[in-house]
């Protein structure tokens, strides 16, 4: 715990590095992703909107929101909404309505257009939950996740990968089914690509404990390893966390985990004991080879810290950041702050 006069002090040295706003129209769930040529891609949604913008400047200044599309009942809040990833040639975003079905969208860099919308999941109306993750390798392989009812009625986690930039989607593949009937199906699940390896987080629902675990594909997600428990400690639990935690991997496969247990965050990676960050919710964690960045809400303040620091400094009011780094010294971090889309650049110190 921090004294309230240490918290009086770091709050006011950030309030002088105030975070900006980025459009003067509403917004709820921001995603982000690294662009083409060091541009940084947004997604977020409003109503049944699904927008998207661009920064070509480190997010100094971002692009006006583009309507990608409408989609009625479109799934949204507390860590729901839509995803987004790139490639060379492609961006894809991708998002769940409430009916239960997986969409993805793809943006062609030659034409500039976004194209219509294509269902991912080859069982109708599954996706209940409305959770999703997307990731790429950066070369025009997508893989997509999400959580599942088909066949037994509970959650699993289900894929499916994309080796076209997006066009087409491979028929899903079960990752995981809990040994107890469901995943946590409350919690958002996280993916990344590294080349052919895809990693997974998400929680799990093991006699009556609520614990992140991590499953590993070296195959493009057509096959996964056992799932791995995340951290030594346990949380007891029956009820909804909502609050899937964040994963970061360097270029040279180092994954790091940053996942909340009551209210307490911790980081880890897979075989080793965690280690406590601070007491907060719904964390971000971004890593190059020199640094980690995390961002996470607490008591209504976006807090962040990178490896550099030994404590943290809030970035403002507002919940659910996502923190996107740019380079090895450089991260971004946006919010959502009352409907307002707040980011700031983060910068070592």
């Amino acid at each position: 715990m921090f004294q309230k006069t240490a918290l009086a002090l770091l709050i006011a040295f950030s309030s002088a590095r105030a975070q900006q706003t980025l459009f003067s129209a509403k917004g709820l769930q921001p995603a982000l992703c690294a662009g083409e040529k060091g541009t940084i891609e947004m997604v977020f949604g409003k109503g049944n909107a699904i927008y998207y913008s661009f920064s070509e400047n480190k997010g100094q200044h971002f692009s006006p929101p583009i309507l990608v599309d409408s989609l009625p009942g479109l799934h949204l809040g507390a860590s729901r909404g839509p995803q987004i990833a790139s490639s060379g040639a492609s961006t894809v975003i991708t998002a769940i309505d409430k009916q239960g079905n997986v969409y993805a969208y793809v943006h062609d860099r030659t034409t500039g257009k976004w194209q219509t919308k294509r269902r991912v999941n080859d069982v109708p109306e599954i996706a209940k939950e409305g959770f999703n993750a997307l990731a790429s390798d950066g070369k025009g392989t997508f893989f997509v996740l999400w959580l599942d009812l088909r066949d037994d009625k509970q959650n699993k986690l289900y894929g499916s990968v994309s080796h076209d930039g997006g066009l087409t989607w491979a028929k899903n593949t079960l990752i995981y089914r809990s040994p107890d009937a469901t995943v946590c199906e409350c919690c958002q699940p996280s993916v990344l690509m590294n080349d052919r390896r895809v990693y997974i987080m998400f929680r799990n629902w093991i006699n009556g404990s609520r614990d992140m675990y991590v499953t590993i594909s070296e195959e493009d997600g057509t096959a996964f390893l056992p799932a791995v428990k995340m951290g030594e400690g346990t949380w007891k639990l029956n009820a909804c966390p909502m609050d899937g935690g964040g994963m970061s991997v360097t270029k040279s496969g180092v994954l790091t985990t940053v996942w909340r247990r009551e209210k307490q965050l911790f980081t880890s990676t897979m075989g080793v004991a965690e280690v406590f960050l601070a007491e907060g919710r719904n964390a971000s964690i971004a890593t190059t080879a020199r640094h980690t960045f995390i961002a996470w809400q607490d008591q209504g303040q976006v807090w962040f810290r990178q490896s550099s620091q030994k404590l943290p400094v809030s970035l403002g009011t507002g919940r659910f950041p996502r923190v996107l780094a740019l380079n090895e010294t450089q991260a971004f971090c946006v919010w959502e702050d009352n409907q307002t889309l707040r980011g700031k650049l983060l910068t070592e110190e």
